[in-house]
């Protein structure tokens, strides 16, 4: 008895402290940075010592209840970006319906951080009864997912500003599909097929991430 006895002393001497350590350290391995989207600026003095990533630059807008609409609004929030216009048939609807799958998510489970921008590239058509009717479709909270317009040059600044294929001889901007991850920052952390249903289950997963990021890991 007396062997057995020690034998499982000596055993606990070992296994403890190092299920203690893989328990404890499990988080920090598995935690990921997610990568900086857009031109990043060296440092260029003795004052500047840390590479500045690039921020999208302040915008304005009107949402769908005519509320105005800037980085401001966004304070301290992450927030998901697409473009659309509301006669669209055929990319729009599917894009904006895979958005509102995240979007019921993150309202289920009353993340107050995030918050969606979806701006038209249809200001001439898309006025704001016309948005906030298509708004409605996507059972959008005004507070929450902004369906945002503005004149056509506003528009077109704030395709620039997030990095979207722009056309600067008639000053149009190609809506695509893309969706972006905007963190508290306005730096752009995440790209991804607003189609793709591989890609939307990305994204959620790297919301998590990014919430992870403000959270919980220490740097």
């Amino acid at each position: 008895m007396k062997i057995k006895k020690s034998f499982i002393i000596a055993i606990s001497v070992i296994i403890i402290p190092v299920l203690i350590f893989f328990v404890g350290t499990a988080g920090k391995q598995n935690f990921r940075h997610l990568p900086f989207f857009g031109e990043r600026i060296e440092p260029n003095g003795t004052d500047v010592k840390d590479t500045i990533f690039y921020s999208v630059p302040d915008f304005k807008l009107i949402s769908q209840t005519g509320e105005t609409i800037t980085q401001k609004t966004f304070d301290n929030k992450i927030y998901i970006a697409n473009f659309f216009f509301a006669s669209c048939k055929d990319v729009c609807p599917k894009m904006n319906a895979k958005v509102e799958t995240v979007y019921s998510k993150i309202k289920e489970q009353k993340f107050s951080e995030i918050k969606f921008l979806s701006i038209t590239v249809d200001p001439k058509n898309d006025s704001i009864p016309v948005l906030s009717a298509y708004a409605k479709k996507f059972n959008a909270d005004p507070s929450i997912w902004y369906f945002a317009t503005g004149t056509p040059n506003d528009i077109f600044k704030a395709g620039q500003g997030f990095l979207l294929p722009v056309s600067m001889e008639d000053k149009t901007i190609d809506h695509s599909q893309q969706l972006l991850l905007i963190d508290k920052e306005k730096h752009i952390r995440g790209i991804y097929n607003g189609l793709d249903e591989v890609e939307l289950l990305r994204l959620k997963d790297e919301i998590k991430v990014l919430l992870y990021e403000y959270h919980n890991h220490k740097k």
